[in-house]
Order: C-alpha cells, then sequence, then structure tokens
C-alpha cells in the first residue's frame, strides 16, 4: 500500500470552526475526529456542528476528550460519556500530551510545575479503560513518542495493548497552500510508518500534519491524519474492534 492509497482523515476542533465538509469528502477525506471534551467539564463548542456537517457529508465519525492528568480519571470519562451519549460516532480517541500541573504556568509559556510520570498513566489509561467499557467503541491513545519517553514513560507497561494514534510531523516549519489532490501527490509522508513507543508493534493513525496546510474547505490550518491501510481496511478495523457497550 501507498500512502496515496491510505485512508485520509483530518482532526479538528473549536480552532477550525469553519468547515466545508463536502469539499472535504470530495477531496478525499473519508474520517474525522472532532474534539468534544477536556477535563471534568469544557465542552468544545463547534463538537456537535462539526459532527452534523461531517456525518452529512458521508464521513466516518471519531471524537476524542483531551485528557488532563490534573483531574480526576472517573469524572473526565464519565464528562466525556454524557457529552458523547447517543452520538452517532464511529470510533473514540483519548488525548495523552499533558505534563504541565498549571494551565497558568502554560498560558504563560513557562512551565515549571511538572505532574509526575505515574500519574500521567494511571489517569489516561484509566480514562481509557472506562470509556471503552461504557461504550464498545474503538478507543485510539493519541500521544507523541517523544512525550512518553520525557513526561510518561509509565504509559509503556499498557500502551501496547491499545490501538495508537501517534503524532510525529516529517516536515520543516512553514505553511502550504494547495489541493487536495496537490497533497496526495507531493506533500504525503516520505518514510514507510511513524515511529512506534519502544514495546509497541503496530499503529492505526497517524497524525503527520499540525496545521501546516491550507487546503479547500477550510481556512484554518488542519491537522491531517492517516490511516494506516486503505478506506476498506479502516471499515474492516471499525467492525473488528466493537466489543459492544451500553453507552
Amino acid at each position: 500500500m501507498t500512502w496515496e492509497e491510505a485512508a485520509l482523515g483530518v482532526d479538528v476542533s473549536h480552532w477550525q470552526p469553519e468547515v466545508d465538509w463536502t469539499t472535504l469528502r470530495a477531496g478525499g477525506v473519508t474520517f474525522a475526529v472532532l474534539k468534544a471534551t477536556q477535563g471534568t467539564a469544557l465542552r468544545d463548542a463547534c463538537f456537535i456542528p462539526h459532527l452534523e456537517g461531517a456525518r452529512t457529508a458521508g464521513l466516518r465519525v471519531g471524537a476524542y476528550h483531551w485528557c488532563d492528568p490534573i483531574r480526576p480519571a472517573i469524572p473526565q470519562a464519565d464528562h466525556f460519556l454524557r457529552t458523547i451519549h447517543a452520538q452517532p460516532l464511529d470510533f473514540l480517541a483519548i488525548d495523552v500530551e499533558q505534563q504541565w500541573a498549571s494551565w497558568r504556568e502554560w498560558e504563560q509559556r513557562h512551565v515549571v510545575r511538572l505532574i509526575s510520570p505515574e500519574r500521567i498513566s494511571r489517569v489516561a489509561q484509566a480514562v481509557a479503560q472506562r470509556v471503552r467499557a461504557a461504550t464498545g467503541l474503538p478507543v485510539l491513545i493519541y500521544t507523541r513518542v517523544s512525550f512518553i519517553a520525557e513526561f510518561a514513560r509509565p504509559m509503556l507497561t499498557w500502551l501496547g495493548a491499545w490501538p495508537l494514534w501517534l503524532a510525529q510531523y516529517p516536515y520543516p516549519r512553514g505553511r502550504i497552500t494547495c489541493t487536495w489532490e496537490a497533497l496526495r501527490t507531493h506533500f504525503l509522508p516520505t518514510a514507510a510508518r511513524p515511529v512506534l513507543p519502544p514495546g509497541c508493534a503496530t499503529w492505526q493513525m497517524w497524525q503527520f500534519s499540525a496545521g501546516r496546510f491550507i487546503l479547500p474547505g477550510v481556512p484554518a490550518p488542519l491537522d491531517l491524519n492517516l490511516f494506516n491501510g486503505t478506506p476498506a481496511a479502516f471499515e474492516a478495523w471499525l467492525a473488528q474492534e466493537r466489543v459492544g457497550g451500553t453507552a
């Protein structure tokens, strides 16, 4: 399989308030991952509009929760579950990329206090387990290899048992405005796959671009993703990963 044959997706939040989903679908996008919640209280204002638009355009749709390790795990999971309840979703993801213990320090770009690696791992695992048990949907863990190595090494004890959504960006800095056709023919990664965390044998999704590309249908920079397989393989994975749930 070449990257041109792989299922192509986007992930969006309130940072991309305007999305012409029909244009994305026509450009070859087959799935979208939408931010739903963060911590124990925040709901993304664009979650429902994005969900309705992506569904109407015929995309497969997932939702993700930003895991805030400052907050306890179960209230976070339940906040996510309440927000996505009864929504037409195909898969879910838990976003694990926070090591700072103070949002004020993060906003000031001067992080001093860090959360312990053990707590980051424990909270993320507990959130993911509760969400998977409650929904039966496929649940990916979104993270970066560099983040795990520096801030969350205890995650390596359990990460290999979960589908991985890895963030790695093989591009220099700067923005590129192009068509969806040009993206596929000129700008897809040249690497065969993302680098895997130690002890992990495979991956499911690769976030290969963080805001580098401006593409038709979205005036804001987009995060782009590749599935580890063709659109048909993506469909098979969704069916295989469903385990039955109650939400």
